[in-house]
């Protein structure tokens, strides 16, 4: 069986194997059998545990006897994400 990408794609996958220290087939039979297999992709369950994270560090910055903690982390947060001209998802 034999599949077309275009010269980008080719690119992309190239680099991303040399990047993991694999070779393209390795690397591209892996994420077809990821795909078939039907489980979440990688980015969905990124995502699902940096929400995890978050609403539990949110509840025990909550919950911690230092009142100011939680104010404090939130603009250290926003302070860090300004000096790398991010926004924050707050």
């Amino acid at each position: 069986m034999n599949f077309r990408v275009g010269d980008q794609m080719r690119a992309d996958i190239l680099a991303l194997a040399a990047e993991r220290n694999t070779d393209t087939g390795k690397l591209l039979r892996a994420m077809v059998r990821r795909e078939l297999a039907g489980g979440p992709d990688q980015v969905t369950e990124q995502r699902e545990q940096i929400l995890f994270i978050a609403i539990a560090m949110d509840g025990l910055l909550n919950a911690h006897p230092d009142p100011e903690l939680r104010p404090t982390m939130i603009r250290l947060w926003r302070e860090r994400l300004a000096e790398e001209g991010r926004s924050d998802a707050a």
